[in-house]
């Protein structure tokens, strides 16, 4: 099970949250992976025990771990398909 961190800001959580899950239901990931939330500026500090980070503000500090732009996900469209196809990827590698 792929552990991913999502660093969001309260406001886009949820929604970002809700195209992350639909989408990668979709494609047949539902039961491997777990998402955690936290703050941008918490993302260097808790990142390290995750597989993967999405992040849906710029980031100022570099972490160790793959990042993943995860904005279009609020905005949704064909972008939003493409960063799931990215996110899908990463969980199935």
């Amino acid at each position: 099970m792929k552990k991913i961190l999502l660093a969001a800001g309260t406001g886009i959580y949820v929604k970002v949250l809700d195209k992350l899950e639909t989408g990668l239901k979709k494609r047949g990931l539902e039961k491997q992976y777990s998402v955690t939330k936290c703050r941008v500026p918490e993302l260097k500090k808790q990142a390290s025990g995750f597989d993967l980070v999405i992040r849906t503000a710029l980031l100022t500090e570099t972490v160790d771990k793959p990042v993943i732009n995860g904005i279009a996900l609020a905005t949704g469209g064909q972008a939003a398909e493409t960063v799931l196809d990215e996110i899908a990827a990463a969980i199935k590698a």
